[in-house]
């Protein structure tokens, strides 16, 4: 999701966008392809802290909400979006909310946002295509749920294609 998060930020007009992440194949198609400044975390490569006006933490792990709060300036805006474990916690020190005057927001469904998205898709703004890492035949996709397909990022069904 933090590819398509990169794309639709550019396409907002957000002059700066950077990625961190631990896949350097991921890493560099969106730094070839969208012209992002990358952290490959895995790799030691660490996110700058007070660095940021808008952070989106799209992973729902805690170290990354952590690290989410941390690369934030103060008057950042922070965006939850990924889905952590409802039984996941992370640390946060309230004064630093309060003394970076943090707005933090979580995501869950929003209904009301597919227009946007087809509208940037239409208007090739975001580009999908670099990122689909598989194309799955219908009678793929119990394999795919079943967790038998490894190394699925992003996939497009073929549901034409009866396999």
């Amino acid at each position: 999701m933090g590819e398509l998060f990169v794309q639709t930020l550019k396409a907002m007009g957000v002059h700066q966008v950077d990625l961190a992440g631990i896949s350097e194949e991921k890493l560099k198609l969106n730094h070839d392809h969208f012209g992002v400044t990358t952290f490959n975390t895995a790799q030691g490569n660490k996110i700058p802290n007070n660095a940021y006006d808008i952070v989106v933490e799209a992973v729902g792990n805690p170290v990354t909400q952590e690290e989410a709060i941390a690369a934030t300036r103060r008057g950042a805006q922070v965006l939850m979006f990924g889905v952590a474990n409802p039984k996941s916690q992370f640390k946060i020190n309230s004064y630093e909310i309060y003394q970076k005057q943090l707005t933090i927001q979580g995501s869950f469904i929003n209904p009301y946002c597919f227009e946007d998205a087809i509208g940037l898709l239409e208007a090739h703004k975001v580009d999908v295509l670099p990122l689909i890492s598989h194309e799955l035949s219908l009678g793929e996709v119990e394999q795919f749920t079943s967790g038998k397909l490894k190394d699925v990022s992003k996939a497009v069904v073929k549901v034409n294609d009866l396999k």
